[in-house]
């Protein structure tokens, strides 16, 4: 599958977490969000690939900031979340 992305602007440690998640395994693409609240990235994955996503994400960006990557606390590096049943009225 190829990715297409669009010019990106942000801070270069997001702009890398966004190039890294476009390599991993399984992910169907990437974007931002939080901008202005530190950021984040979110990605949308193979459900039965997220595991193998995530150490790749967490390996990768420990290369290329190894310092920033240092301050995240262990095990929130990367959150692997399940969609819902969608919006309705409770």
């Amino acid at each position: 599958m190829t990715i297409q992305t669009a010019a990106i602007t942000g801070c270069e440690p997001l702009i890398q977490l966004h190039e890294i998640l476009l390599r991993a395994p399984g992910i169907y693409g990437a974007r931002f969000s939080g901008a202005g609240f530190r950021g984040c990235c979110l990605a949308f994955v193979e459900a039965d690939r997220a595991d193998e996503a995530a150490s790749f994400v967490r390996e990768e960006y420990r290369k290329v900031q190894p310092k920033l990557a240092r301050q995240i606390s262990k095990g929130k590096e990367v959150l692997i979340c399940e969609a819902g049943d969608c919006a309705r009225v409770i």
